[in-house]
């Protein structure tokens, strides 16, 4: 229970703050109506949009470009934002910045060039695998763990020098340490959680977790119950448990948030092809606490209780990820 001056000061802070949710899947052209309210309500300045993941080419370049007249509608509201100065100028006009994601990559297909003509259209950040084998590695639920392919590699080098930052959430363990080697550039893991505090193969073992930190990124810690404890109800408590353990294991630079809120049904389930002994069949309930965008502010409250300076819950909340987003896309 916080105190009447430590509710003041959470309030302060979360409003203060940039708020980045490093992983939006329900922020999306066909949902932005119903989820914009609930991004106030919950203080987020930059969502990470979810726009494609197991799909091809031309389905993920449609998922895109349903994002432009959306955008266009809620000008004043939401803006793309395709470097840092834009979420900077987001947090300033109150509007909702959105960067677009890819949570895999086969919209890449097989062609290297595809990776500029996505960027070109403003995608900002691909993981390289979602689950299982993709053409650029091994995903975190994949039976082998073979690393990165070639194309994998030609991947990472075309995304540094664009300026795409690397996501290896959902990257096998070998694939992901190798991404980190071969990238120039800082890379993040947008949505996982500590392995040491929840034992699952999405989470990360404390080789990757200091490995993303040694080359300057970040992990943003994710609600989905499975990977927070495997306690049958989780709360925002859990939660908090993995942001102490990472803290302490890397510091305060290297942790931010990756909340991951879905509604998936049994056609979902089947559609991303889940792993019932790594994700539960829905419906999915998040932890009580951190069950929803306007919720984000208990993570503050949380950290302000367990003694967190202003400075760290700054960087937690969305400056360590604002941070790679500057030196990565630049602005």
């Amino acid at each position: 229970m916080l105190t009447p001056v430590q509710t003041e000061r959470a309030e302060r802070l979360h409003a203060e703050s940039c708020v980045i949710d490093a992983t939006c899947p329900l922020v999306n052209p066909k949902e932005i109506k119903k989820r914009l309210p609930e991004l106030r309500r919950g203080g987020v300045t930059c969502a990470v949009s979810t726009v494609a993941s197991i799909e091809g080419a031309h389905e993920a370049l449609c998922a895109v470009a349903a994002w432009y007249p959306r955008l266009r509608e809620r000008a004043g509201d939401l803006c793309l934002a395709t470097t840092a100065a834009d979420i900077d100028t987001a947090k300033r006009s109150g509007e909702v910045a959105v960067v677009m994601q890819f949570q895999g990559g086969t919209p890449l297909e097989y062609n290297v060039n595809l990776v500029e003509a996505f960027y070109r259209l403003g995608v900002r950040v691909i993981q390289l695998t979602y689950n299982e084998r993709s053409p650029l590695g091994d995903g975190c639920t994949e039976r082998t763990d073979t690393g990165l392919s070639d194309l994998g590699l030609q991947v990472i080098a075309e995304m540094n020098r664009l300026g795409i930052i690397v996501d290896l959430s959902h990257v096998g363990y070998r694939t992901s340490m190798e991404a980190i080697e071969a990238s120039s550039a800082p890379v993040v893991f947008s949505h996982s959680n500590a392995k040491a505090v929840c034992d699952s193969s999405r989470n990360l073992t404390d080789d990757q977790i200091r490995a993303v930190a040694a080359c300057g990124g970040v992990v943003g810690v994710n609600a989905f119950p499975a990977f927070v404890s495997k306690d049958p109800s989780p709360t925002v408590e859990h939660l908090l448990d993995h942001i102490d353990y990472m803290v302490r294991l890397i510091g305060d630079d290297h942790v931010g948030l990756g909340f991951d809120f879905s509604t998936e049904t049994e056609e979902d389930y089947e559609y991303f092809k889940y792993k019932v002994d790594v994700y539960p069949k829905p419906p999915w309930v998040y932890p009580a606490g951190i069950d929803g965008f306007e919720n984000i502010p208990n993570v503050t409250r949380g950290l302000v209780a367990r003694g967190y300076s202003d400075d760290a819950i700054r960087k937690i909340l969305g400056g360590n990820f604002l941070r790679v987003f500057r030196q990565v896309w630049g602005g």
